[in-house]
């Protein structure tokens, strides 16, 4: 169960709204790394899994759940700090990365 802070001023909708799906992208970051851990789970005493496997798969899920920590503390973070009068610049959103196909240089 996850508890947050009731702000004492009203905050803007658009903020709230963001607010939330940055909790619920943290919930799917979680689902994630338990999805991970139950494969690699799985692949004990597979004699076929490779032995890098099962390391690999608990270092991703590592990394979900610390992604899943930092989404909700952004989200406290704005739900502090949106107060009226704090008004921010808006900013365009970042470019997608794009990452060169395996195996070419």
């Amino acid at each position: 169960m996850v508890s947050h802070s009731t702000p004492a001023h009203p905050i803007a909708a658009e903020l709230l709204d963001r607010i939330a799906q940055l909790r619920t992208d943290a919930d799917l970051m979680d689902g994630y790394a338990r999805r991970l851990l139950a494969t690699a789970a799985a692949l004990n005493g597979r004699v076929a899994a490779p032995e890098w496997g099962r390391p690999t798969l608990a270092r991703q899920a590592a990394a979900c759940r610390t992604t899943a920590r930092q989404l909700r503390l952004v989200a406290e973070m704005l739900l502090r700090q949106g107060g009226p009068g704090r008004s921010r610049p808006r900013r365009r959103p970042a470019a997608t990365a794009v990452l060169p196909a395996a195996g070419r240089e």
